[in-house]
């Protein structure tokens, strides 16, 4: 592949919004739980993850084209990889866990060693059961697992094994996920599906798919596959995500069936892809105006601490004496009041909360570490 094929490095400010969208699926399913009749939060963090595969990919292909044509060292390039990485998610992830040690926000003093090494999904996998208020900490986890090896693929792989190594992801993921589904009864895969849900091999199709994003762009060839990324593509592949949640969530056993477990998670990413696609290619359309439409982009820019932070504002299924909303509720009785029984106000008046919590997370916490990443490039 010759170097002029290759694009140089574009910033998309589209998929701040694109976060955004994917955080307010995961508030939406977790703040309206009692009213919602289908989750959607699983959608958002499928999202999430071929956002990452997007990303991620791009910069260890520039990356990688650094050590082949500059003759940079591989473990140099790894070092700075993870460290980047690191300067991004790590500060306010420990500093919720060392917090949440403080204020004994439960199970953290009895299982934080799962939370302070950054595997809660393998808790949750292995224990059969979720992690209350710290349960999101699962796609996090998956998340940072994936940015572990994925550079060492790329940098040591040759280009023309990329192809390879997202359509062997792509299999991994579906294949791991009909593993399990073949190895367990129906009322076995009821109560064990969490086995299957927060399971990073079960999850690597995601990262694949936007690793193929990655590669089409990078390399030149997204010009060519441009027509496939258009409306009538999202519209297709959005009724086929509305229509896989709706026969995989109104049965008896809705976590054992065939759907939710084997194929459920490859639609969302497929629908993400496409969507991703289309969202890249500029702010002319209407999508891209709202994507870029101001304050929705700066939320999209808070979002990785509207989603670490969210559970900790409120969470129907969780004892809310762990959460602020349920700490000033035992304080005021905020939810005798009229205003708090509205589910929508609700909601607007946690979102208010969050989002404050985020902006000063970011200015205050986030945004001087981001700013060490430079000395890392």
């Amino acid at each position: 592949m010759s170097k002029t094929n290759k694009i140089a490095h574009v910033y998309f400010e589209q998929l701040n919004g694109v976060r955004f969208l994917a955080v307010l699926l995961v508030l939406i399913d977790h703040w309206f739980a009692e009213t919602l009749p289908i989750p959607l939060g699983h959608l958002g963090v499928v999202i999430f993850f071929v956002l990452s595969g997007f990303l991620i990919t791009r910069i260890l292909f520039e990356q990688a084209d650094d050590i082949r044509q500059n003759s940079i060292s591989f473990w140099v390039k790894v070092k700075n990889f993870i460290v980047r990485r690191s300067l991004r998610i790590f500060p306010i992830y420990f500093l919720v866990c060392f917090l949440g040690l403080v204020l004994n926000i439960s199970p953290i003093r009895k299982e934080w060693i799962w939370l302070f090494t950054y595997t809660p999904n393998w808790y949750i996998m292995f224990k059969h059961t979720w992690l209350g208020v710290w349960d999101h900490f699962w796609s996090l986890a998956v998340e940072e697992q994936y940015y572990l090896l994925f550079p060492y693929f790329i940098f040591l792989l040759p280009i023309k094994k990329y192809k390879w190594l997202f359509l062997f992801m792509l299999l991994v993921g579906v294949l791991s996920r009909f593993i399990f589904y073949i190895n367990y009864t129906a009322i076995e895969r009821e109560n064990f599906w969490l086995i299957n849900y927060v399971n990073p091999f079960a999850a690597i199709d995601c990262f694949g798919l936007g690793g193929i994003l990655a590669y089409f762009f990078h390399f030149g060839f997204f010009e060519k596959v441009r027509k496939w990324f258009n409306a009538l593509t999202i519209i297709f592949a959005l009724i086929l995500t509305i229509s896989i949640l709706l026969l995989n969530h109104f049965q008896e056993l809705k976590h054992a069936s065939f759907g939710f477990l084997v194929i459920e998670r490859f639609i969302f990413a497929l629908f993400s892809f496409i969507f991703l696609g289309y969202s890249i290619q500029g702010k002319a359309s209407v999508l891209g105006k709202f994507l870029t439409f101001q304050p929705i982009e700066y939320l999209g820019k808070i979002s990785y601490g509207i989603y670490l932070y969210h559970n900790f504002i409120f969470n129907i299924y969780h004892n809310q004496g762990n959460t602020l909303f349920g700490f000033l509720d035992n304080r005021f009785g905020l939810s005798q009041i009229f205003l708090f029984q509205n589910q929508f106000l609700l909601f607007l008046f946690n979102f208010v909360l969050l989002t404050i919590l985020a902006f000063l997370s970011w200015n205050l916490i986030e945004k001087p570490f981001n700013k060490l990443k430079n000395n890392f490039n």
